[in-house]
């Protein structure tokens, strides 16, 4: 048993299998170890459910408190450690705790051992819905593995910090030593319905999880599965992909698909094998033309990778490389290997290169792992700032410019020059990318830089520029607001107006007041006049309110029909406002009485709208 056992640890050694993929197809002949658990007589189970679910129980209690106390880390150790202890004493006793993950539920020997409501909370939906079907917590876990594994389940994925990352993804980086885990992961379905599907990925995670717990030497090395390594007959499993049971024999076409398919299968399955083989390369003995040939033949898999639009398999090359630097490589190999993910790095950004990421995403209906792609782009190096730009202005999908610009913020970052220079361009599109950019990496100086584009010649560029700086609070945007209230376009005047109440009120309304009883102001457009009483409106302030009043009120016994033109404006306009002060204004005018009677009637009109405004319906 001992040699077993050795030969076993050695043939674990000698294969490094992602763990983050398992893909099973074909046949093989293994005998099935016997399974422990299926060995428990009915007393032993119950007492091991009962402990598991005792596990669970004080580990939500654990999570519950590090979540409330999140700032005090340097006490996260004794929230978890009555949970260490108990898990500890349980794989101490039985060597392995595997769960089964399901939608909302952790099983242990298909007992529920922790199950929650459907919500952000739910720790086993967390890893379920990630791919991740088996968890084994093995004997000798550390405290503060146990810790980052909590850390991970507390992790808020949509934070700006994590919106790329999943839980499968947290765990690899981590490199757990004694928490293992199987994910169900680019699945090939065929044409099964959902269903089936569901029922044949469901066999294989049985199948996973009883030889996860068998009694044999080599549970450890079916932890990490993959195609490479064996390939096994499920038991069990009726389906037959690809075999005609009774019908019409199989037409050219659907031969020609099946034989497409195959090629592929056949291809994918290569790659990375071959990526396995150069890695095994540069842990021997390397020189300078070995050097040389190397960085060739990674571009030319770079390459590849873009044709198959394969962006997940070129961020593995970059973590392989990473992982590189903690083996114990021969003298000199570690400085090579940088020089060679350097090249790989500096040809990932290169501009033909960048076009084909472009084309790619241009070409998709729904970005396909858009994580993957984006970190591909922010592990560019800044010489690709300007190449990436370029691509971008050939895109025209608003999904796949965001994506690109938001890797221009990780990028850009010391490079805010190379974002502003753009801000000046005709092209509308661009312009708004460069000012998200901008947004993104928020500099200091962002205001003054958001206010240059005040000067735009494009009017939607200018107003959508006010826009962005009139949502501010501060007295420097109220200087570019009051400014822009005597700008030369209507529009432009029109937005300061309704912008200017986000400020302070009585400023706003002694300004909008002095404003609309200027002799000037009879004669703008009644657009625009209109637009300036609606702001007066938004105010709500007691001055504005008394004085629509007090117009409303006022008769003239010379030009009465341009006073009451002026009236019906002044009415439209508390109309657009969706003031509540302004519908109680007009409701009580309207009780007491409004002499015109085309007055009285566009008053009439007014409340009805703001009243199905401020209700909703």
């Amino acid at each position: 048993m001992a040699e077993e056992k050795k030969a076993a640890e050695k043939a674990s050694e000698e294969k490094k299998i992602d763990p983050r993929s398992v893909y099973i197809t074909g046949t093989s002949r293994m005998k099935k170890d016997r399974n422990v658990l299926d060995d428990l007589d009915e007393a032993e189970a119950a007492q091991r459910i009962a402990k598991v679910q005792e596990i669970f129980d004080q580990l939500q209690r654990s999570i519950k408190t590090i979540g409330i106390y999140r700032h005090n880390t340097a006490h996260y150790g004794e929230y978890l450690e009555r949970t260490y202890r108990i898990l500890s004493d349980f794989l101490e006793r039985y060597d392995a705790l595997p769960l089964k993950v399901e939608t909302l539920a952790f099983k242990f020997m298909n007992a529920v051992v922790y199950q929650e409501e459907a919500s952000e909370q739910n720790l086993a939906n967390k890893f379920y819905r990630d791919g991740v079907r088996i968890l084994i917590f093995r004997k000798g876990l550390p405290a503060e593995e146990l810790l980052n594994w909590v850390l991970i389940c507390l992790t808020n994925f949509r934070s700006a910090d994590y919106l790329h990352e999943d839980m499968v993804s947290l765990m690899w980086k981590q490199e757990f030593g004694y928490i293992e885990y199987v994910v169900v992961e680019t699945f090939a379905v065929g044409v099964e319905s959902e269903s089936e599907a569901k029922a044949e990925v469901d066999k294989i995670v049985n199948y996973l999880y009883s030889r996860l717990t068998s009694a044999s030497a080599d549970h450890i090395k079916f932890a990490r599965i993959s195609l490479e390594d064996l390939e096994i007959e499920l038991e069990d499993i009726d389906q037959a992909k690809g075999v005609v049971i009774k019908g019409t024999p199989a037409t050219p076409e659907q031969k020609a698909k099946v034989l497409e398919q195959i090629e592929e299968q056949d291809q994918n399955r290569m790659m990375p094998k071959l990526v396995v083989i150069l890695f095994r390369v540069l842990e021997e003995d390397l020189d300078v033309d070995l050097v040389h040939a190397l960085q060739e033949v990674f571009g030319q898999l770079l390459d590849s990778f873009l044709i198959h639009e394969d962006f997940r398999t070129v961020n593995q090359v970059l973590r392989k490389f990473k992982s590189l630097a903690r083996k114990n490589l021969p003298s000199g190999n570690l400085v090579y290997i940088q020089q060679i993910e350097s090249r790989f790095i500096s040809m990932m950004g290169e501009p033909e290169r960048l076009e084909r990421v472009a084309d790619i995403l241009e070409s998709m209906a729904e970005i396909r792992e858009p994580q993957e792609v984006h970190r591909y782009l922010t592990r560019l190096d800044e010489n690709a700032i300007v190449p990436l730009l370029t691509a971008l202005e050939r895109m025209e999908k608003p999904d796949p410019r965001r994506l690109v610009c938001d890797a221009l913020a990780v990028l850009g970052k010391e490079q805010l020059d190379v974002f502003q220079r753009r801000l000046q361009s005709n092209k509308a599109n661009l312009v708004r990318d460069m000012m998200y950019t901008i947004d993104k990496i928020n500099p200091p100086d962002k205001l003054k830089i958001v206010a240059s584009l005040l000067n735009h010649p494009n009017l939607a560029i200018r107003l959508e520029a006010l826009g962005t700086i009139g949502q501010g609070t501060d007295e420097a945007c109220r200087a570019y607001v009051m400014k822009a209230l005597e700008d030369p376009d209507t529009q432009m005047r029109i937005t300061a107006a309704r912008l200017l109440p986000n400020f302070d009120l009585s400023h706003a309304t002694r300004t909008l007041l002095s404003l609309v009883q200027h002799d000037d102001f009879a004669k703008k457009d009644p657009n625009e006049q209109m637009a300036f009483f609606a702001a007066l409106a938004m105010t709500n302030t007691p001055e504005a309110m008394e004085y629509f009043r007090e117009q409303l009120r006022q008769t003239s016994l010379l030009s009465k029909k341009k006073h009451a033109d002026f009236k019906r404006i002044m009415v439209n306009g508390l109309a657009m406002s969706g003031s509540i002060a302004a519908y109680k204004l007009l409701k009580a005018e309207l009780e007491a009485g409004i002499k015109e009677e085309d007055v009285s009637a566009a008053a009439e009109r007014a409340c009805n709208k703001l009243r199905e405004k401020l209700l909703g319906t």
